[in-house]
């Protein structure tokens, strides 16, 4: 399976997947930021410009509601097997965390980037996990070798989803 993604105006983002009707799409904002995806089973996708991520690990069904963090991290490329082992062993963990409503574990197509992408019922999950005993062990960022350049760091972006009509 595979993810795409891009970024833009609601309204333009709209005009674009509006062309698509087969497809399910998830609408999300952060700060100004508009970003909306879909899932696939074909390696090519819609959006002229964006991201696409093969599917490695899914669990759960992306909902319309919610809240998304989707944690990025840079991985050399003589260390991604290791790296998803060690993703897979915490990804158990992961998905039993409370408040988790959907988990999708990615490699970025032409890339060595690697994404996690969780969705849960509100906020206040996601920070009650990243307060918990469990989250040093079940955060993927901590897996991550951190290079010297500072532009391929791991990080995170932040998402509340929106419906599809708001503006």
């Amino acid at each position: 399976m595979y993810m795409f993604m891009t970024t833009g105006t609601l309204r333009f983002l709209q005009t674009v997947t509006d062309k698509h009707p087969k497809h399910d799409f998830y609408y999300m904002k952060s700060g100004t930021s508009t970003l909306v995806l879909y899932e696939s089973h074909k390696k090519k996708g819609i959006f002229v410009s964006g991201r696409a991520y093969e599917v490695l690990h899914d669990a759960g069904s992306l909902q319309l509601e919610g809240f998304v963090a989707m944690d990025v991290v840079p991985v050399k490329e003589d260390t991604m097997r290791v790296f998803e082992e060690r993703v897979a062993k915490i990804l158990p963990k992961l998905q039993q965390m409370t408040g988790l409503v959907a988990l999708r574990f990615m490699k970025q197509v032409k890339s060595n980037q690697y994404m996690i992408l969780t969705q849960w019922e509100s906020e206040a999950y996601y920070d009650r996990w990243k307060t918990s005993i469990n989250y040093e062990e079940t955060n993927i960022l901590s897996l991550a070798l951190l290079p010297a350049y500072f532009a391929e760091r791991p990080f995170t972006n932040l998402y509340k989803m929106i419906e599809e009509d708001e503006d």
